[in-house]
């Protein structure tokens, strides 16, 4: 039998070998892309993966077949090519979800690599029966056998190269996908082009569906159309991947986003410690594991003495340094377990989970006392009051371990500083009489309780009556006389001060221009000014505003402040105090002699007149070598230096001749007369001025 022989066109051969390059790049990509969708999704991206690839194979072998120029006329049975698609497809479905898995085992890679070889051969004499030739082609089995092998061979060797670029990235993966798409398009396109190589055509051949469809339109829309969607398919997976990629560096960047801002909001930005939300989410997972286990928790509250006068002595960012230098020793000096939180501008708050004994305490609360006098900044030496809360001693929950560790160091704090103190049931009783005073105060000033009362002043040597200190007193509708060495310290610490201060200096006010009017001689009343006003620049003002009100001249009017509170608050207080000075109102330091740095500061301040403690008053004929000597000094200073000197707390007549010895200028106390009502003093001076009007005729 003669055969015939045709050529093939160079154009086809490289568009059937683009189409089967393609084809097999774009499946292999769509594997590694449909792990990583939904479940849903990855069923549909693989039905769209297995027709690429099932087209692709079929239009390279339907191109490779026209490529090739026969001297009789040939055409295709649609149907028989449709059935070619169809299988290609379903081959191609089934081979790719048995790569889909992460993890392709070998039973599952050969069955791929054999179920897909199967669909490139079965598609190549598919595309040979659809021509329908009459007498059938010859085929070489030793030749048709090879395109199998060169099929399967090319198939496995590909996938395993594709399914070792899954946990590839970047280049790597495009190179290992690229050369398993190279292997599977030499699979497709050997299959076909070996096999054609098996296939003689008789030289009688006719096909029986030459005049269906036109072979070169064929070609052309074939390749034309695969080659089209398969780029349009690799277009839509470049940028889903890319999406995909934003989307994770979007993801990514929330998520760090998300990570600092839970960090921020549980640490401070300064010292880089823990915050408030912390040190409460820490305790109260602290007492619920100290509650199952039958242990004790202790809280250690730090607040740092005189910070402000730290903050404005040196500056913010000084100040800063201190902070996070302390912050930092603090860290070091923890235990294992231990939660270091700051909770405000000078607090710093400790959790303790381990020895938590009252020994243990004890000498930690000793170390950190010494560990913050460590940190200083030339001459200023930071100090600190502790307070310790125990769980379940003195709370049992984390608000109450808060409060009470609060409580306990602000206990430090008024016991004199740079010490720690333990909560106690006292202390809780004590803090809650405060909260009913705090409370209760604002009323007490409007409604007129808190009153002045008068402690006269007398000269020494003549006993007469020369002047008064005001003190407030308050008188309270139900329990009676409220102490004011306790209602004056709560006012101090909630801010009340102003208004109690204000509204004694206006009865002050009152009760002069009373007593004057009723034509009385009444001489300059002293008053007490809070520590806190000296930090108010608008005091002189108000105060000159208050006896223009009540038509009084500046020098009736005394303003004492202790030398505890002028000392801390200095630059401050020769701001405040020169200008009330300047105004012709005089000054005096009370409890002279109490400070740590007296004699240092006297001349700086801007005073006209010492009060001596009743301390040292007290001393006064005990202990000549000791206490006399005391008050001489302060006598001897003082005269010195032109100031006035008046000593209170006098309740005895042989402190009273000491004094008189010693050259004191001024007394009161007990033993002329305690602090009385306006009625009662107003009756002391009309005796002093019916004195002055005997005396005068």
């Amino acid at each position: 039998m003669d055969f015939s022989t045709g050529t093939y066109d160079d154009r086809l051969v490289a568009a059937s070998l683009a189409i089967a390059v393609l084809a097999a790049y774009t499946a292999l990509d769509l594997v590694g892309w449909i792990r990583t969708k939904p479940r849903l999704l990855r069923h549909v991206w693989l039905a769209v993966g297995a027709i690429a690839l099932g087209t692709g194979i079929g239009s390279m072998h339907l191109v490779g077949l026209l490529a090739l120029s026969l001297p009789i006329d040939i055409g295709f049975r649609i149907d028989i090519a449709a059935l070619g698609w169809l299988a290609g497809v379903c081959g191609s479905l089934v081979a790719l979800a048995l790569l889909i898995p992460k993890h392709v085992t070998r039973t599952r890679l050969f069955a791929a690599s054999l179920l897909l070889a199967g669909t490139i051969v079965a598609l190549h004499y598919l595309t040979l029966w659809s021509m329908q030739l009459t007498p059938p082609l010859v085929h070489d089995r030793a030749w048709v056998a090879l395109s199998i092998v060169v099929a399967f061979a090319a198939c496995n060797a590909a996938l395993r190269i594709a399914a070792s670029a899954v946990s590839s990235s970047g280049l790597s993966a495009f190179g290992r996908k690229s050369a398993g798409a190279l292997l599977l398009a030499i699979g497709i396109a050997g299959t076909h082009y070996v096999g054609m190589q098996t296939s003689q055509f008789p030289a009688a051949s006719t096909s029986a569906a030459a005049g269906e469809l036109d072979w070169r339109w064929l070609a052309l829309l074939i390749s034309n159309t695969t080659l089209l969607l398969l780029a349009a398919l690799l277009v839509v997976i470049a940028l889903d991947r890319r999406m995909e990629r934003r989307t994770a560096q979007l993801t990514q960047s929330l998520e760090m986003a998300h990570l600092q801002l839970h960090h921020a909001s549980r640490h401070d930005p300064l010292t880089q410690l823990g915050n408030r939300p912390l040190l409460r989410e820490r305790l109260e997972q602290a007492i619920m594991a100290a509650h199952e286990q039958r242990q004790r928790v202790a809280l250690l509250h730090i607040g740092l003495d005189r910070f402000k006068q730290v903050n404005d002595t040196l500056g913010h960012d000084s100040a800063d340094t201190l902070l996070t230098r302390l912050a930092q020793s603090l860290s070091q000096s923890a235990q294992p377990g231990d939660t270091v939180t700051r909770v405000g501008g000078d607090e710093f708050l400790i959790l303790m989970t381990g020895d938590v004994g009252s020994r243990s305490l004890h000498r930690h609360c000793e170390r950190l006392l010494a560990l913050i006098r460590d940190i200083n900044s030339g001459q200023t030496q930071l100090s600190g009051s502790i307070g310790v809360a125990r769980y379940p001693i003195d709370a049992y929950d984390a608000s109450g371990m808060i409060t009470a560790s609060h409580m306990a160091m602000y206990s430090a704090k008024r016991a004199g500083r740079d010490q720690y103190a333990f909560f106690t049931s006292e202390l809780a009783q004590s803090v809650e009489r405060d909260v009913a005073i705090r409370s209760e105060l604002s009323e007490a000033i409007d409604c007129g309780q808190i009153q002045p009362y008068y402690q006269p002043k007398y000269d020494v040597r003549t006993r007469r009556l020369v002047g008064a200190e005001a003190l407030a007193r308050w008188r309270h509708p139900a329990n009676g006389f409220v102490p004011p060495d306790r209602f004056i310290a709560v006012a101090e610490r909630s801010r009340q001060i102003s208004g109690l201060q204000n509204c004694i200096l206006r009865a002050i006010c009152a009760d002069i221009r009373d007593w004057r009017r009723q034509g009385l001689n009444v001489p300059p009343i002293a008053f007490n000014l809070s520590a806190s006003c000296l930090r108010d620049p608008t005091l002189p003002a108000s105060i000159a505003s208050i006896l223009s009100e009540f038509g009084l001249a500046a020098r009736d009017l005394i303003c004492e402040i202790t030398e505890t509170a002028a000392v801390p608050e200095l630059e401050q207080a020769l701001h405040t105090l020169g200008s009330l000075r300047s105004q012709g109102i005089r000054i005096s330091i009370d409890d002279f002699g109490t400070g740590l740095s007296s004699m240092s500061y006297l001349r700086d301040l801007p005073v006209d007149q010492l009060k001596i403690d009743r301390a040292f008053v007290a001393r006064l004929g005990n202990n000549v070598d000791s206490g006399n000597a005391i008050v001489r000094s302060i006598i001897d200073l003082a005269h010195s230096l032109k100031l006035d000197v008046v000593a209170e707390g006098v309740e005895l007549e042989s402190q009273l001749s000491t004094l008189a010895e010693l050259d004191c200028d001024e007394v009161q106390g007990y033993l002329f007369s305690p602090a009385v009502e306006a009625d009662a003093f107003a009756a002391s001076l009309k005796q002093t001025t019916r004195i002055r009007a005997r005396s005068i005729h």
